[in-house]
């Protein structure tokens, strides 16, 4: 005789499979909340390691003066290396400034706006990562406005 009373152990209820998928539901989106300002971080490392290059290029193309080095943001960029390092920075959720000095233009500013602010959080205020001419490069909570140094 077969016992009728009998229940397969080996299947899930419709219940058990919903509450799995809620749970992991649930899980992923803690688990990218998480992940945001980490994201935040990469772009900003990212537009660091290109702001570098930005002074290795105004370096490159120095031959007394940065007078070939070409003022940003601008609706053209004359110089593929240049517009390839504005436009990666921009990608990254940056612009590429850059203010040369009056002529002779023996000195220039590149800066960009980063992603994370610091501060409070309730009033947070923007970093820009700052480099120039003279060598110095680090962070600012003052947008450059001249083409001698970095504001630090």
């Amino acid at each position: 005789m077969k016992n009728k009373n009998r229940t397969s152990t080996t299947g899930f209820t419709l219940i058990e499979m919903l509450v799995v998928v809620a749970v992991i539901g649930l899980l992923s989106s803690v688990l990218l909340t998480a992940l945001g300002p980490a994201k935040d971080k990469a772009k900003d490392s990212r537009i660091i390691q290109e702001m570098n290059q930005v002074r290795s290029l105004a370096e490159t193309i120095y031959n007394g003066t940065y007078a070939s080095l070409q003022n940003l943001p601008s609706p053209s960029i004359s110089d593929q290396d240049l517009k390839s390092l504005s436009d990666d920075i921009t990608a990254q959720g940056g612009e590429l400034h850059i203010i040369k000095a009056p002529a002779p233009s023996t000195t220039y500013v590149a800066y960009s706006r980063l992603n994370i602010t610091v501060g409070n959080p309730n009033v947070p205020q923007v970093q820009f990562y700052c480099i120039d001419s003279g060598g110095r490069s680090g962070f600012t909570a003052t947008e450059p406005t001249n083409g001698v140094k970095c504001p630090f």
